[in-house]
């Protein structure tokens, strides 16, 4: 795992606000004391009052916090230092910048920087006549309540709920001791677990505390502290879920903080620590669902999933639950209420649109049955030859693959034996259960394209299946009854300029296409197919010496393509395994 990182010296968290005011028109940014409001809830800004919202805390954790400003969501924040509490006159000048006669909510995480300075803040500010009140969220589950009795859990996940929410019910005109109480009531009825696989890496230092390599915690803040359960191996998402699930849910007396039945409203986030991809993330977030579902009878009224709250890069998830029917009626409402925040990454829904997902299902469709032409070509040809011939290209391809795979490990990625391979073997598969329509030629040839399509995958799946989707109309179009090698000879340029259309591989680039044309050329020429296939193995060996000017190949220093100098050179390796599938086939037809 890497902890490389651009060199900084650290101050990255005022031009991060500055960059983030230009992308989202609305905000002003007080670049002095990194405060970052809604340039609308300004006292001067002309718009009638309501109860403003202020939160705050250290950097690192974005979109948290200044991303969460905007209309139905915070009015401002004040951003500390990487990991640190911003100054008390940080947040006062926060606080002062949205001043209103309805009041300000402040909305701290429960750490002791922060309870301490936005605590102080409220403070002086009640002192200089203003109304205000403090509300801070705590939703850890992690840390048992014997162990955590003084301190109270962190506040993790929830406080992203608490913003949205909190800030809606200030939207629809709420009072502020009702504003606070709907934060309370939110934070209180949340639970939250994270698990992490390493440590982040913080701007300017070096990384510190990294777990081992086949090391993971549970139980993982977002400053860079050590969870409560260190373990190993690496688990899969599904295993890790397993393990963080009876944790957020209580199912033991030391764990159990909030309540959750099957038949409560119960939202669901689940949050990326900042260096997980969407595609694990995404898949993380289905896990967890069907998980809830099967394992506990829970079906989450809401579900969303992003980067809410990191903990800069960290490469883990957090599982945040929230009991919106113990922490009121209104609770799903504001939840569904829209925002301008750019850190409240999803879409705008009404419950209409969720009650789709009521059940616990997604909805889905089934595949298109058939894409095939079901009319019939009018060439025919013999099934059994026919099987014969694709089975002996097969069969030579499996056994140059070893060769072929290791061409593609010097010049690409590994996986261009295998990938054949992979297409043979569907192929033999649907020969043998009688599946491909090899009676008819043009027939037969397009549902070979399908079959490479669906299993090879990649590049040379695509070429393959444009070449063979363009050889079945080719056959088709020719006028004849049967399938001969005029026919193929005919199809063959037809498909050869078809792909020329896709691709920008041409003979001499070192691809596939310097085995293919070749092969095409010597049957216009009116050579037999043996001859053919010699023109084709010859373009192939050729390419030993060609510069890639396309594909992966390409993107290979020249030094790592000399490895096989010994041989002749590097040749193409989807050139190779196409000139063997030519190979196998035209001596298994008898020519």
């Amino acid at each position: 795992m890497s902890h490389k990182q651009f060199k900084s010296d650290g101050n990255i968290v005022a031009p991060y606000l500055l960059g983030l005011a230009r992308s989202n028109p609305g905000l002003t940014v007080i670049e002095h004391d990194r405060v970052v409001y809604r340039t609308a809830s300004s006292p001067n800004s002309g718009n009638p009052p309501k109860v403003t919202l202020v939160s705050g805390g250290g950097s690192g954790h974005e979109p948290t916090h200044a991303g969460f400003v905007g209309d139905g969501a915070l009015d401002a924040i004040a951003a500390g230092a990487i990991f640190a509490s911003p100054s008390t006159k940080q947040i006062f000048s926060a606080l002062k910048a949205v001043e209103s006669p309805k009041g300000t909510l402040i909305i701290v995480k429960n750490y002791t920087g922060d309870i301490i300075h936005f605590g102080l803040a409220a403070e002086r500010a009640k002192a200089a006549g203003m109304n205000v009140e403090l509300v801070a969220v705590g939703d850890d589950v992690s840390v048992g309540k014997k162990k955590g009795s003084l301190v109270g859990r962190r506040g993790l996940g929830a406080t992203v709920l608490v913003h949205k929410i909190s800030g809606a019910a200030a939207a629809h005109g709420l009072e502020l001791p009702e504003v606070a109480h709907v934060a309370r009531a939110v934070a209180a009825n949340s639970a939250t677990i994270a698990a992490s696989l390493d440590h982040c890496t913080v701007p300017g230092h070096k990384s510190e505390n990294i777990l081992g390599p086949d090391e993971y915690e549970i139980g993982m803040g977002i400053h860079n502290e050590s969870g409560t359960q260190k373990s190993s191996p690496l688990p899969s998402i599904p295993e890790l879920v397993t393990k963080m699930l009876p944790l957020v849910l209580g199912n033991d007396e030391d764990h159990s903080f909030v309540e959750f039945r099957p038949e409560d409203d119960i939202v669901l986030m689940v949050n990326n620590m900042g260096g997980m991809s969407n595609l694990e993330l995404g898949y993380a977030a289905e896990v967890i669902s069907e998980q809830l579902i099967k394992d506990y009878n829970i079906i989450p009224k809401r579900t969303i999933t992003g980067a809410f709250i990191t903990a800069l890069n960290g490469p883990g998830f957090g599982i945040t639950l929230m009991n919106a029917s113990k922490a009121g009626p209104d609770i799903i409402k504001y939840f569904d209420y829209p925002t301008t925040a750019s850190g409240w990454n999803q879409q705008y829904h009404s419950a209409q649109d969720w009650k789709v997902l009521a059940k616990g299902k997604v909805p889905t469709a089934p595949p298109l049955k058939s894409a095939r032409n079901e009319e019939p070509s009018g060439v025919k040809a013999d099934y059994d030859t026919f099987a014969k011939i694709l089975l002996a290209g097969i069969a030579n391809i499996n056994e140059v693959e070893p060769k072929v795979t290791w061409y593609d490990t010097i010049a690409g990625d590994g996986d261009c034996g295998t990938t054949l391979v992979a297409g043979g073997k569907e192929l033999s598969e649907a020969i043998k259960n009688h599946t491909l329509r090899l009676e008819d030629a043009a027939h037969g040839i397009e549902d070979i394209a399908y079959i490479v399509e669906d299993s090879m995958g990649g590049t040379s799946g695509g070429l393959y299946s444009i070449y063979l989707s363009a050889l079945a109309k080719g056959v088709k179009d020719s006028g004849d009854k049967e399938l001969t090698v005029e026919t193929f000879r005919k199809a063959s340029k037809v498909a050869l300029d078809a792909l020329y259309k896709y691709t920008l591989a041409r003979p001499g680039y070192r691809t596939l296409i310097d085995a293919l044309q070749p092969f095409v050329d010597a049957l216009q020429a009116g050579k037999g197919p043996r001859e053919a296939v010699e023109a084709a193995n010859e373009g192939a060996e050729n390419t030993r010496k060609m510069e890639a000017l396309v594909g992966r190949a390409s993107y290979v220093a020249k030094e790592e393509l000399r490895k096989l100098d010994d041989e002749g050179g590097l040749p193409d390796p989807g050139a190779i395994g196409l000139a063997a599938l030519l190979k196998g086939m035209v001596e298994a037809a008898g020519f």
